[in-house]
């Protein structure tokens, strides 16, 4: 079951062993799969209003736009932009292998007279068969997205942040350009979640504790995997995104503000809204009136259903190069 009103029909792509649901009215990715398995998780009850499962996107930074106050780190004080939830997307084209969909967006800051009006376009296409067969994939897709000021308060910055929700009881792979230094966002990590002794990022997602890092631009290789075993075999999601190292990144922790922010960023439920984790990436920051008023980036997101020869040799070409 996937989280949609009953007049929001999903668009289905297939592949040779694979497939993809969209759902472009709300410029999101319901699932993937390979060979039946599903990579993404969904909640188990469809509600009309909260944005839960799949592939989506916000925007940030965090601190401006869901927290009502940032003295102290407390949740009853999160809330969720109504533009992005429930988000009303506007389908502006679509074909058997691609979609397009565009939003138009007014952000106000709880706790500051700040606000931006943006407009943003998410292009989905799906993979074809002889780039899934480079990638050993299933089933993928390219996203393209952008986003323009349209107008705001001088100076005020906003980001990309994309989310893919995945099921507990699997790992976060992650190749490294230098030690991760992962900072904590919410209660600390508990010990022994993460693991950088082979050099690259792990990180097992529980789903019995609340907890979110993040990792800077300088650190990571533009790439993240989530790997859980499936049968005897082993469900790899992948996504790549764009790093730029030399650019600002704008979300931070609420006691880091004006520190560089991280490009990469990891979540685990404790089970409130479900047992889940979050593969998370940001892009880097415009600034309304100053600089560049648009940015965009594309990112390639693929499944694959492994034996166990062929993770040990996936797991070589993925974190073996940066």
């Amino acid at each position: 079951m996937t989280n949609t009103e009953s007049r929001e029909q999903p668009v289905v792509w297939s592949t040779p062993s694979g497939r993809v649901s969209l759902l472009p009215s709300r410029g999101r990715i319901l699932q993937i799969e390979a060979e039946g398995q599903p990579c993404f998780w969904n909640p188990p009850q469809v509600t009309a209003s909260w944005n839960l499962g799949g592939e989506r996107l916000w925007v940030g930074p965090e601190y401006s736009w869901f927290w009502k106050q940032t003295e102290r780190l407390d949740f009853e004080q999160y809330q969720v932009p109504p533009g992005l939830d429930p988000d009303r997307w506007s389908v502006t084209a679509l074909s058997a292998n691609a979609c397009e969909a565009s939003l138009q967006l007014d952000l106000r800051c709880h706790h500051a007279d700040r606000h931006l009006r943006l407009h943003i376009l998410r292009r989905f296409e799906l993979l074809d068969d002889e780039a899934l067969a480079l990638r050993g994939a299933a089933a993928g897709l390219a996203v393209t997205t952008s986003m323009q000021i349209h107008g705001g308060t001088p100076g005020q910055a906003a980001d990309l942040w994309s989310l893919i929700q995945v099921p507990a009881g699997g790992k976060m792979l992650m190749p490294l350009a230098g030690p991760a230094k992962a900072r904590d966002y919410f209660d600390p990590c508990p010990p022994g979640e993460i693991d950088e002794a082979g050099g690259f990022f792990s990180l097992n997602i529980g789903g019995s504790a609340v907890f979110k890092i993040g990792v800077g631009p300088d650190r990571i290789a533009g790439r993240i995997a989530y790997v859980r075993a499936v049968g005897g075999r082993w469900l790899v999601l992948e996504r790549s995104f764009p790093v730029h190292a030399a650019l600002p990144y704008c979300d931070a922790p609420l006691d880091a503000q004006g520190t560089q922010g991280d490009a990469a960023q990891f979540f685990n439920d404790g089970g409130k809204f479900g047992v889940f984790g979050e593969m998370e990436h940001r892009s880097p920051a415009i600034h309304c009136g100053r600089g560049p008023q648009s940015l965009g980036e594309t990112t390639i997101t693929t499944a694959a259903l492994l034996d166990p020869g062929e993770l040990d040799a996936w797991k070589e070409q993925f974190l073996g190069h940066s």
